[in-house]
């Protein structure tokens, strides 16, 4: 009996540790679509806190903001990854991924000279991070 338990955990472990999903597509389009709207709410907190001076605490939102891009890109890649992914995952999901890779990137750089007190820069990236964002959403949105 306890060399069944230990063989059970070791193979639990294994699949754990490899990164091996047993989710299938339509789980993972649909967190990643979840995240990629909560980056857009972020985003837009982001841009209406920096419009008003307030670089501080748009930095926060900016910096929620790559978070839930990055989850977004890791549950969408999931569902493109999928041995059940639909073809309209597998056609609008790179693109997707692409903007949304765009938005993590502008918005750190937002969050970079929000950090040094430059308001106006700031704003600059943290609207192409939001443009980046709405495309990388409409794509995702496309994907079953």
């Amino acid at each position: 009996m306890r060399l069944n338990q230990c063989m059970i955990a070791t193979v639990v472990s294994f699949f754990t540790l490899s990164g091996v999903s047993f989710a299938g597509s339509s789980m993972h389009t649909k967190i990643a679509k979840k995240h990629c709207n909560e980056m857009i709410a972020a985003g837009e907190a982001g841009l209406d806190h920096g419009g008003q001076g307030h670089g501080d605490v748009a930095v926060k939102h900016f910096k929620k903001m790559i978070h839930e891009a990055e989850e977004c890109v890791s549950h969408g890649q999931g569902g493109i990854d999928a041995s059940d992914a639909s073809k309209e995952t597998k056609m609008h999901g790179p693109e997707a991924m692409e903007h949304v890779k765009e938005a993590i990137s502008h918005a750190k750089s937002a969050v970079n000279h929000g950090e040094q007190g430059h308001t106006d820069v700031l704003m600059d990236h943290g609207k192409d991070a939001m443009a980046h964002a709405r495309e990388g959403l409409k794509h995702a949105n496309e994907m079953n």
